[in-house]
């Protein structure tokens, strides 16, 4: 029961966080005369077939210690990480080698490529799930402006 609540508030921490770092206007797509410093990508991934929160909301069981890239381009990985215990990560790059390639919506995709069956075995251990991106907004830490963005939905590639 202690997960459960954890598991809860660690989510309402994280959604408050990432509330207060988002400006109240949206900017459409970032370099459309926007300079910015970085670029955060904020990740919560699920153990369910497609990644995304199932049907148990936040009782949802997350994917631990899943390989998330972030690839841009022609595949090209800019950056990786592994989810935490609570299936969270976040991701800061530089934007340069991303620039070319957007507007990230179409061009940037987070791939994880971490089997489904490692979180579940009843899940399948072959393909991997894939994300577009979706820009949230901008922020500023520490005199720097970053450009967040979050995946708009993960679906399962055999």
């Amino acid at each position: 029961m202690a997960s459960k609540l954890t598991l809860v508030l660690v989510g309402l921490l994280f959604a408050a966080i990432a509330l207060y770092m988002s400006e109240a206007q949206t900017m459409g797509s970032p370099n459309n005369g926007f300079s910015f410093n970085l670029l955060g990508v904020q990740v919560t991934l699920y153990c369910t077939p497609d990644g995304n929160m199932g049907i148990f909301g936040l009782a949802t069981p997350p994917f631990k210690g899943a390989n998330v890239m972030l690839q841009c381009g022609n595949n090209q990985i800019i950056t990786t990480s592994t989810t935490n215990s609570y299936g969270i990560t976040y991701m800061v790059t530089n934007p340069l080698p991303i620039i070319p390639f957007f507007p990230p919506q179409s061009n940037c995709k987070l791939v994880v490529n971490t089997t489904l069956s490692s979180c579940n075995p009843t899940l399948p251990s072959t393909g991997f799930l894939q994300s577009p991106l979706g820009f949230l907004g901008t922020s500023t830490i520490e005199n720097k402006k970053v450009a967040n963005f979050a995946p708009s939905g993960f679906h399962y590639i055999s």
